[in-house]
This record gives C-alpha cells, structure tokens and sequence, in this order.
C-alpha cells in the first residue's frame, strides 16, 4: 500500500515478530504456505495488478517474490491486527 498509516506499538510488535522467524524474500505461491493462511496469493495477484500491492516485489522468471518485512507491513497496513484478551472475543 503507497500511503501508509501510523501502526499502533501492538501492530509494529506484531510485524517484528513475524519478520524475525520468516526468510527474507517470500515467492507469491509460497505466502499461504508461509503466513499460516493469513493471505491467499490470489489476493496479492489483485492487489499488484491495481498497484496497491507490497512495496518491495520483485519477479525472477515467473515467480513473483516479496521481501518479507515489506509484504507483512502491508498486510498489517490493509487488514490491521487487533491482540485478543481472550478467544471469547472473536
């Protein structure tokens, strides 16, 4: 996403997480594989293609990567991350 929101100190801690036990670049096919199902890859093929997708992509070939920290910043940018009290609040 091009204009990026101030992330609240629970969503900047959630991207650290998630970058430091992830490699660096993460190919497309691969993200469903390596996000637990957060995102599907179809939904970033749309988002690339309207140019709103992650900052940082690059193609090798066919394959479609992303760098790692750029693609989880910008999930938390489009989606948000709110930490649960509990499961009774879902």
């Amino acid at each position: 996403m091009r204009n990026s929101r101030k992330l609240s100190p629970e969503e900047e801690e959630f991207i650290s997480t998630l970058v430091s036990s992830l490699p660096p670049v993460i190919a497309r096919k691969e993200v469903k594989r390596y996000l637990g199902g957060m995102i599907a890859s179809q939904t970033l093929c749309n988002a690339d293609s309207a140019g709103v997708g992650p900052q940082v992509a690059y193609r090798v070939g066919r394959v479609v990567t992303y760098r790692t920290e750029s693609l989880v910043r910008w999930i938390v940018e489009r989606f948000g991350v709110v930490r649960l009290a509990s499961l009774k609040t879902l």
